[in-house]
């Protein structure tokens, strides 16, 4: 049965430095395929002390969706334990150019031969890892170049929406989803944040209309409000099943395609 488990559910500058929660990646498995979604700063002790305990070896594929620190600090270190210590290379990387290009890619090129594959992010392409299909929607987010996703397989459709700043169109890039996973720093709006507000996740739930949508990537401001109670109120009020994920929490394929 394939899953999704968030290693880590911190987001924001300050709760991430200060490790208020974990800042680990999100480890999925579908048809399965195991994969690996933004390995920030703590993943690889995370996933060895998850329980049970995650073998890296056994990933065909890591997402980095962004090059934000948050989201990409362990890259380097899981391309290496995916390939057994270098000594086997293995499994796909798919990531944004310029996590790989200019100035500062963020994927060391002594790591690159570890990796079996390389894919850079194109909106509108599909990309393939063994029956899963991704596809990769661009994102609005600052400076650097951002992608959410949606992981098509026998098991559903799950998208994840990771950081970005909202426009009235996001919403329908993510229809039809099973399993909705939204990255909510803030409690309120700030227009200088390129991130969503909670009442901006809630606009993109009622109009995507998942079976299931879990708010995860959490700042000062979600953490003081109480993301639990602040789910529930959610779910009240959209009529739909709105969780707020925890770290270590494992939903399994069975409660999106139910709706939990």
């Amino acid at each position: 049965m394939g899953y999704v488990k968030f290693l880590g559910t911190a987001g924001a500058r300050f709760v991430v430095a200060r490790q208020l929660r974990s800042s680990a990646g999100t480890w999925i498995e579908l048809d399965g395929v195991q994969m690996l979604l933004d390995p920030g700063p703590g993943t690889l002790l995370r996933a060895r002390k998850s329980r049970p305990a995650l073998d890296p070896t056994q990933l065909s594929a890591i997402f980095l969706s962004h090059k934000h620190l948050d989201h990409s600090t362990d890259v380097n270190i899981m391309i290496e334990a995916m390939a057994d210590g270098g000594l086997k290379p293995r499994g796909t990387l798919l990531a944004p150019r310029d996590a790989l290009e200019g100035e500062d890619p963020v994927v060391l090129r002594y790591v690159r031969p570890f990796l079996k594959e390389i894919q850079v992010w194109e909106e509108g392409r599909v990309h393939e890892v063994g029956p899963v299909r991704i596809h990769p929607v661009r994102h609005d987010h600052g400076q650097v170049e951002a992608y959410g996703l949606i992981l098509e397989s026998s098991e559903g459709r799950v998208g994840f929406l990771v950081d970005a700043k909202f426009h009235p169109q996001l919403a329908g890039r993510y229809e039809g989803c099973d399993l909705l996973v939204l990255n909510v720093v803030m409690r309120d709006w700030k227009p200088e944040v390129d991130h969503l507000s909670l009442d901006e996740a809630a606009r993109v739930v009622d109009q995507a209309k998942p079976r299931l949508a879990v708010l995860t990537h959490f700042g000062m401001s979600m953490l003081r409000a109480n993301p639990r109670l602040l789910a529930t109120r959610l779910s009240e009020q959209l009529g739909r099943p709105v969780l707020a994920a925890t770290d270590g929490l494992s939903i399994p394929s069975k409660d999106w395609n139910k709706g939990a």
